[in-house]
């Protein structure tokens, strides 16, 4: 067989790294980009040797943009989670660390063009539905400005800030903030009993736990995580409950192949020092909450933005189970101590209603050419 390839662009945005593709250059066919998206990145296979995927749920993602036919809207673009080790791509849901880098691959592709000094964009993800407006520095050659002082940690090096603010992000594919209607509901699991959890929908859908309501001490890392598989076992039936609950899936026992990232687990409790895998000393005086979210059956090696939106929403919101763990519960953002350090989030409440969240990240572009498949 003779391989096809499409022209792409591979981008890092926040602390994920991605394959960034034209709509015009995909097949209009859509129901072939599920193979197209498998072969490009090598799954299911642990190391994803046959393709371009780094073997981790966060380099093993894409971004399919358009320019928006919409009023009012200057781009589209479509999300999709390919699985490591299965023949799955999840369409169910919106990456918020390669939204960052959307509005410089438009500008570097052509798609748009920039506006000296800063390009103001709103974007539509069609996953969800949802609203965001996006800020970019731009350089006088008419390009996005990369270099910059700010610092994201879990990504080296520092670089210029791009703001993405997500606009009435409440129910994202639920429809309701509280997908169930509760602010807190019992999982029962037959080694802990009834444990209480919390289930939002703000960016993207979330169930979170109280991590010493399983036992697990507050400076637990992803690797102690990712080694227990008794703990991995747990937390990825809490989170099939949880997809059954919220109308993902019809069953529970279906839900790790149907709707492998959606919703997402999350452990949250009190701030407590730790130290990242680098050595760096985070502070229980430097956050407000301590957590750790899981991205497609393992543990996140920093923090996904979207889960981070709707942790910094419910630790804003009276009675979850983030708002009994958090230190700050009267404030317009929260600051997460996640593995690799903090990340600060905008949150903007009126009346118990999500108004916006908002955060800032950099991005990079780092090979642009023709992937085969």
């Amino acid at each position: 067989m003779v391989q096809k390839s499409i022209p792409a662009m591979v981008i890092r945005g926040g602390t994920s790294k991605g394959i960034f593709f034209k709509r015009s250059d995909l097949p209009i066919d859509e129901s072939t980009w599920d193979s197209i998206l498998l072969k490009t990145f090598g799954s299911p296979d642990s190391m994803q040797i046959d393709g371009i995927g780094g073997s981790h749920s966060t380099t093993s993602k894409a971004m399919i943009v358009s320019k928006s036919s919409r009023k009012d809207f200057d781009l589209d673009y479509k999300f999709a989670q390919v699985s490591v080790d299965n023949a799955v791509v999840d369409w169910g849901g919106n990456c918020g660390n390669l939204t960052f880098a959307i509005g410089a691959f438009a500008i570097e592709s052509g798609i748009i063009s920039s506006t000296f000094p800063i390009s103001n964009l709103t974007l539509y993800n069609e996953n969800t539905e949802s609203t965001i407006k996006q800020s970019i520095n731009i350089s006088p050659d008419g390009l996005p400005n990369y270099n910059g002082d700010f610092l994201v940690h879990g990504v080296p090096g520092t670089g210029g800030p791009i703001r993405s603010q997500f606009i009435h992000p409440s129910g994202s594919i639920t429809g309701k903030l509280f997908p169930t209607g509760s602010q807190t509901e019992t999982i029962f699991v037959d080694t802990f009993g009834e444990l209480t959890v919390s289930i939002l929908d703000v960016t993207t859908p979330c169930v979170f736990i109280k991590a010493s309501d399983l036992g697990i001490s507050c400076p637990i890392s992803p690797k102690e995580i990712n080694s227990d598989q008794t703990l991995l076992s747990t937390l990825e039936y809490i989170r099939s409950v949880a997809c059954e609950r919220i109308g993902l899936v019809d069953s529970f026992v279906n839900a790790t192949m149907a709707s492998p990232g959606f919703p997402k687990v999350v452990l949250v409790d009190s701030p407590c020092d730790y130290v990242t895998p680098s050595g760096e000393p985070v502070l229980k005086t430097e956050y407000d909450i301590f957590a750790r979210i899981m991205s497609m059956q393992k543990a996140h090696p920093a923090y996904a933005v979207t889960g981070a939106m709707c942790t910094a929403a419910a630790a804003l919101l009276p009675k979850t189970i983030p708002n009994h763990s958090s230190s700050q519960t009267n404030s317009n953002s929260i600051t997460l101590g996640h593995p690799k350090g903090t990340m600060k989030i905008g949150v903007n409440i009126d009346k118990n209603q999500v108004i916006h969240t908002e955060s800032d990240r950099t991005a990079r572009p780092i090979m642009t050419g023709n992937l085969f498949y």
